[in-house]
């Protein structure tokens, strides 16, 4: 179960977007000198590219920069993220991972086609599988499905309809560029999973 794991899209743009997320077991050896690992797997995602990277309580690429972002690490730190828009990206940020070989196991959110060719590709084997079984109850009361592609890659439900409403007035007005707008609603995700880029190409088709 992961919160990155229910990200509403169509297959193609899943294509240009994947989330990796590292989340040590505390109590466990894998635990030693957490942060000096954490700030190693922060250093390789952003040296591949990233649309976003941080976790919660460092910060994320929309409200700091990366080193800051690396230098809030700190040992309680639950868990960070790395998100890439290519299978590029990704598959060189793997590899970094697999030299490093730092004992931590790591989970990618994506197609399970898509990423386990990539992990391969790494020279990497998946370890198992976790599928999200889709939104279940009355959908009839939810927003239209473009929303959902905006709202849903917060894992934790921060960003709104109404601010997502806002965003695209605000363009529509030339208030903000798409860009700016694309900005804006990442800065809530807390946790730095938020596709800025995958968000822009959202707001052009609802605007």
């Amino acid at each position: 179960m992961t919160h990155t794991l229910h990200r509403v899209a169509n297959l193609e743009d899943f294509k240009e977007d994947y989330v990796i997320l590292v989340m040590p077991a505390k109590g466990i050896n894998n635990d030693e000198n957490i942060a000096e690992k954490l700030k190693k797997f922060l250093g390789i995602f952003e040296r591949h590219n990233p649309v976003n990277l941080g976790g919660i309580g460092i910060g994320h690429l929309y409200d700091s920069k990366a080193e800051q972002i690396i230098d809030n690490v700190y040992s309680e730190l639950p868990m960070v993220h790395g998100v890439f828009s290519n299978r590029e990206d990704l598959v060189a940020a793997l590899k970094d991972i697999k030299d490093e070989d730092m004992g931590i196991s790591i989970i990618v959110s994506g197609l399970v086609d898509s990423v386990d060719c990539c992990a391969k590709e790494a020279g990497l084997k998946r370890h198992s599988v976790n599928y999200s079984l889709g939104i279940w109850g009355d959908k009839a009361r939810l927003p239209d499905e473009k929303y959902l592609e905006i709202t849903s890659m917060c894992g934790h439900a921060m960003i709104s309809v109404n601010l997502i409403k806002k965003m695209i007035n605000d363009v529509k007005k030339g208030i903000k560029t798409i860009e700016q707008a694309a900005a804006e609603l990442a800065k809530p995700c807390v946790c730095g999973i938020f596709n800025a880029e995958k968000a822009q190409k959202i707001l052009e088709e609802l605007i």
